[in-house]
């Protein structure tokens, strides 16, 4: 505790002296609050936006362009045989408790996220960091370089914590990074609020020109975002809904933000029990959807394609979706594995109400009921529906919305312990045998061949692929986009 008397002394001051200058604040509306800030276990887009680059920051991160660079590593070194990954920490970093930063923290911070995020486990062969010459490494008899992509840039981020947040089972009581804010307020159901941390030093990029705080404000409906964005209430809102678009763009004091393809809608089949065990009854499905129609449903006329690859067209890993023997509404040839497949069963659809997700569930049931299957739909609240999947015996297809990945492997879907529950044991090796290669056109050569032999199989159905849309004010500048929205550079100017 004495060591730490200076540095909040000197904390202290400079939240003094800064006092008596007026504070900027930013005040975001955000459709979802995470369940956790946790973002080594949660994957939630709001959780992200929130936490990683603002709370807490990881060893190497991606850049638009797909180029891997060093945030909080000074270098990174991948062995030409890709069986050997290594970091060297920098040696100025601070946690926000005002401990260094130091290569224990790393190996820990990355073993636990190997602990708790399968698709990294299965990268790394089952194999951990350590700490040599103080430096972080791992081996592993395959190749690591689908390890080093997902340390900078999987759903569930490999950020960097002190080794004493862990506890029992690696649980996490405080969230305590090196990014340029701190956690200073969190009321559920309401609002999180992170302050500027002043022990914070630039380095890959320098985050500490941004507002003193930035306050995320939990808003599900999306009307009452874009009317406290209109009235003043708020200075950014996520998730603008396609019928507000038009009227949005006609107000000169709001400017509209749409990033590059955001990610996929996905139709998670229930492989483990019920109807959809059977394969015949998958094919049907996937046959019988007016894939245009659902995208229409939730986003109207604007932010959608109609796609059914599983990865984003800009990526190395598109496939060519000419090639999906079932990716195409045809009627007859649905009626024929109906007549053999399906017995009379409910299809019980599960959606949350979240982004207009249950307008796809409703149009699904409604294409459904025209071709005689019996449906239900299920709309719960985002927290509920997170629930409610992880019973097989409960929900047939649910419905939601993937953040673009680097990986096709990184897609929770392809996964034989998450919901739907893939158990083709052809198609787990093939998403597998990705680790195993040295470089990425390589895999992406054998993504081809596994995507095609999981669109016969149809574990998931992609109707389309979906690009964000957030608002701002017109004199809020600096915003950044990537996952979501970002305010580190950003300032209200006058």
């Amino acid at each position: 505790m004495n060591k730490l008397l200076p540095f909040l002394l000197s904390l202290f001051l400079l939240v003094s002296c800064s006092s008596a200058q007026e504070d900027v604040s930013i005040d975001i509306a955000l459709m979802q609050e995470p369940p956790t800030l946790d973002v080594q276990v949660n994957s939630s887009i709001s959780g992200k936006m929130i936490a990683v680059g603002n709370i807490f920051e990881k060893l190497v991160t991606m850049d638009d362009d797909g180029s891997i660079r060093t945030e909080l590593a000074s270098s990174f070194d991948l062995s030409d045989d890709g069986r050997h990954l290594e970091f060297t920490i920098r040696p100025d970093v601070i946690f926000h408790d005002g401990s260094a930063f130091a290569p224990d923290d790393a190996c820990a911070s990355l073993n636990r996220w190997l602990d708790v995020y399968p698709a990294a486990d299965e990268a790394a062969g089952n194999n951990r960091f350590y700490v040599m010459d103080g430096k972080v490494c791992i081996d592993s008899e395959r190749s690591l370089l689908m390890l080093l992509v997902m340390i900078s840039s999987a759903p569930q981020s490999a950020v960097m914590m002190p080794e004493e947040v862990f506890g029992d089972g690696y649980v996490i009581s405080e969230y305590i990074g090196t990014g340029p804010y701190m956690i200073s307020e969190w009321y559920p159901g309401d609002y999180i609020e992170l302050r500027k941390f002043n022990g914070y030093k630039p380095y890959a990029t320098d985050k500490s020109s941004g507002p003193d705080t930035l306050r995320y404000i939990f808003v599900p409906d999306g009307t009452t975002r874009r009317l406290g964005l209109e009235s003043g209430l708020y200075d950014a809102i996520d998730c603008v809904l396609s019928d507000d678009i038009p009227g949005l763009s006609a107000n000169e004091g709001i400017r509209l933000l749409e990033g590059d393809e955001s990610g996929t809608i996905a139709l998670v089949l229930n492989k483990r029990e019920g109807v959809f065990s059977d394969i015949g009854m998958r094919r049907a499905l996937s046959l019988l959807v007016d894939r245009d129609e659902l995208m229409a449903a939730c986003y109207g006329d604007y932010g959608y394609s109609v796609d059914s690859s599983y990865m984003e067209k800009e990526s190395l890993w598109h496939s060519d979706t000419a090639l999906d023997p079932y990716g195409t509404a045809d009627e007859a040839a649905a009626s024929s594995l109906l007549s053999s497949s399906y017995n009379g069963e409910c299809v019980r659809i599960l959606s949350s109400n979240t982004s207009n997700l249950d307008k796809i569930a409703i149009a699904l049931s409604s294409e459904l009921e025209q071709a005689g299957i019996d449906t239900e739909v299920i709309v719960l609240d985002w927290a509920s529906f997170i629930e409610k999947r992880k019973d097989s015996s409960s929900w047939d297809i649910f419905i939601s919305a993937y953040t673009k990945t680097a990986l096709p492997q990184l897609k929770s879907y392809l996964s034989q312990s998450n919901p739907g529950w893939l158990d083709d044991g052809t198609a787990l090796a093939m998403v597998d045998s990705l680790n195993d290669v040295s470089a990425l056109d390589d895999a992406a050569a054998l993504w081809q061949d596994a995507q095609l032999y999981l669109w016969n199989i149809v574990p998931a159905i992609i109707p389309g692929h979906y690009s964000t849309v957030y608002a701002v004010r017109s004199d809020l500048e600096g915003v950044a986009l990537g996952e979501g929205f970002y305010f580190w550079d950003s300032s209200l100017s006058d």
